[in-house]
């Protein structure tokens, strides 16, 4: 039974991998770092912003955008994807928010909130 736990412990971080090529960095020269960017974003579990059909943009601090594949482009590609994650509309209240790369490796989304007056 122990080592049952430990091999779950082990396993189901490796799950949640994303494939490095369900996403595509549109401007990499804008940050000195990219590899640190790559590893962080093929430890992330990506699907919650995937849509079914159409590509998502994720904007960082500093300018780097990446886009993800859409969910039909990755089953074309044969790339695994957690299909109950995937957006099926868009959101009726799209935040925008702005992705940052921690000093820890971790993809942190950051909200804004615009007060009207």
């Amino acid at each position: 039974m122990k080592r049952f736990v430990v091999f779950l412990l082990l396993v189901l971080p490796l799950l949640s991998m994303t494939d490095p090529r369900s996403f595509v960095f549109v401007n990499p020269n804008v940050v000195t770092n990219i590899d640190d960017y790559n590893y962080a974003l093929c430890k992330a579990d990506l699907d919650k912003y995937r849509s079914m059909d159409k590509r998502y943009t994720m904007h960082f601090e500093g300018g780097l955008d990446v886009e993800l594949l859409s969910a039909n482009e990755m089953t074309a590609l044969n790339l695994p994807f957690n299909a109950s994650h995937i957006r099926q509309q868009d959101p009726d209240f799209d935040t925008k928010p702005i992705f940052k790369l921690a000093a820890d490796g971790i993809i942190i989304e950051v909200q804004t909130r615009v007060k009207y007056k």
